[in-house]
């Protein structure tokens, strides 16, 4: 028992939190829980979501293979499989475990920035790490940019050890996460390369010319990078794959345009694309901008050396990722700005305004200490208001995602073992979700060219597949036919079924016309055409 206390003595002496800091961290988990719960279950899960969905209905070996054939690593999954079989498959259940990881993230935040900083600086950054509507929109989606971050900031917390040390352990353990990073997302490499950059300039201010590369590669670093290469080694060819086959080709991604940074920081701060910006907002943002800029100026060049060198830490996370992923998106290369990828960068953001403000303070006057504070606080929480609108809707194709209210439908406009046909297989993957064992849900393979990875699931499994449409429905002579057809002509696959009825679901958000299910009565006697 006296070991278990001087273990525990030991922890709270290396965390260096007092009981009030636990406290504020429990309130603000308490905040962000209740913001994030408060819509969590609004929107439909849409493909990403019913992607994982669905993968967790296989074993540990299949989800590695059919994730193999897709674009992202397979520790997510693993881990939302694992999940599943404590807390069941609902879209509750399956969402929570991004809200858990995406408090984790949090309290490491606060411990990073009182390592870094000070207890005023970690309580500043915890307003804006609990109000960060980026963070509360994807501790709603069942996706895994969450678990990222909080191994994003676990490995940044290690590193600000391992810089000052040579003992192995605290190297090892760094070159874990990093490992573990790149198991959860490929873009986890930015955070790495902001490392990189970090722990560059460190040296450089420290070596002598010429000693700059060996004291850079000193052991206890390619140690760190030996431990993740070799955690990370096997699943290398996957990758290779999936960059030349899949991801190189950016088949979805839009190219990037001039407003494309100023964009992303719009949605860090009110969750809003810069184009929709209300007038009021575009002032306040604007003047954000500048006050923060100025403040951060005027903080740093009144730090002392080693607060300097924490605070370009923080600017490191927040910013380089940001601005790496913008040239890599660059032409002639393929986009790859997808702002979700950056969901680190954005908690690094939401501590980087905590500690210029905590930091500026003595540096401004009283009133405008004020102002700042609730100005900034005040738009994010018009972000966090709008996550709790728009939900999952997609900037990109300005839809969103309605799946549950057309099932919904279908079901009370249907009797008992009617199925539900999906008219593509992504629309199946997203209503089988919402599908019950009086009302399941197929796809016709006839229909389905499965042209990427994320179909294999469905392209070597016979289940909810059709492959004799005549049999099929033979055995169910009336079935439902869903689509998507957004305001087009939707109409019977084969001429031989007849029209019986019809229900649709507008989009929540713009209000145009979205799902339509037509009800169908199949005439056996008939040919199918």
């Amino acid at each position: 028992m006296n070991k278990i206390i001087e273990k525990l003595k030991s922890i709270k002496r290396l965390l260096g939190l007092s009981k009030f800091d636990w406290l504020l961290i429990v309130v603000g988990l308490t905040v962000f829980s209740v913001i994030t719960f408060w819509t969590i279950t609004k929107s439909s899960i849409w493909f990403d979501e019913a992607f994982g969905a669905y993968m967790i209905n296989f074993n540990f070996a299949e989800i590695t293979r059919y994730t193999a054939a897709d674009v992202h690593p397979a520790l997510y999954y693993w881990l939302l499989k694992l999940w599943s079989m404590f807390f069941g498959n609902t879209e509750l259940a399956l969402r929570s475990m991004s809200l858990f990881f995406g408090g984790i993230s949090i309290v490491i935040g606060y411990l990073l920035s009182h390592r870094l900083f000070n207890k005023n600086v970690a309580r500043v950054s915890l307003i804006f790490m609990v109000l960060s509507p980026m963070l509360v929109r994807y501790s709603q989606e069942m996706r895994m940019y969450t678990l990222l971050t909080a191994i994003a900031f676990a490995a940044t917390y290690v590193l600000t050890f391992a810089v000052n040390t040579k003992r192995r352990l605290p190297w090892v353990i760094y070159g874990i996460l990093v490992g573990l990073g790149m198991w959860t997302h490929y873009f986890a490499a930015l955070i790495w390369i902001a490392h990189w950059l970090w722990r560059a300039d460190i040296i450089r201010r420290l070596t002598t010319k010429g000693k700059f590369l060996k004291a850079f590669f000193s052991k206890e670093w390619v140690l760190a990078h030996i431990v993740a290469v070799g955690m990370f080694v096997i699943w290398l060819p996957f990758l290779l794959f999936q960059m030349l086959s899949i991801q190189i080709s950016g088949f979805w991604i839009p190219a990037i345009t001039p407003d494309t940074i100023i964009n992303f920081l719009t949605n860090v701060i009110f969750y809003q694309d810069v184009g929709n910006v209300t007038s009021w907002l575009v002032l306040g943002f604007t003047f954000a901008v500048i006050l923060m800029s100025w403040l951060a100026f005027r903080v740093y060049m009144s730090q002392t050396e080693a607060v300097r060198q924490a605070y370009r830490l923080i600017i490191a996370i927040a910013f380089v990722p940001v601005v790496l992923l913008f040239l890599a998106s660059m032409p002639p290369l393929r986009s790859s700005f997808v702002e979700r990828y950056l969901v680190p960068s954005t908690l690094g953001i939401a501590i980087f305004i905590g500690t210029t403000l905590a930091l500026g303070i003595k540096l401004i006057r009283p009133k405008l200490r004020i102002i700042a504070v609730v100005m900034m606080a005040g738009l994010m929480l018009v972000g966090v208001t709008n996550v709790w609108h728009f939900g999952n809707y997609s900037k990109t194709s300005n839809a969103s995602n309605n799946t549950r209210q057309i099932v919904d439908a279908i079901i009370e406009k249907s009797c008992d073992y009617q199925p539900i046909i999906a008219d593509s297989p992504w629309l199946f993957y997203e209503a089988s979700f919402y599908a019950t064992n009086k009302h399941p849900v197929f796809f016709v393979d006839a229909q389905t060219t499965y042209q990427y990875g994320s179909l294999d699931m469905l392209k070597y499994n016979a289940e909810h597949k059709i492959m004799d449409i005549d049999k099929f429905t033979i055995e169910n002579p009336i079935v439902w036919y869903v689509g998507l057809p957004r305001g087009a002509e939707f109409k019977a696959p084969y001429s031989n079924w007849e029209y019986i009825q019809e229900v649709s679901v507008n989009d929540s958000i713009n209000g145009k016309p979205a799902y339509v299910a037509i009800q169908y009565k199949i005439n056996a006697s008939e040919v199918v055409k």
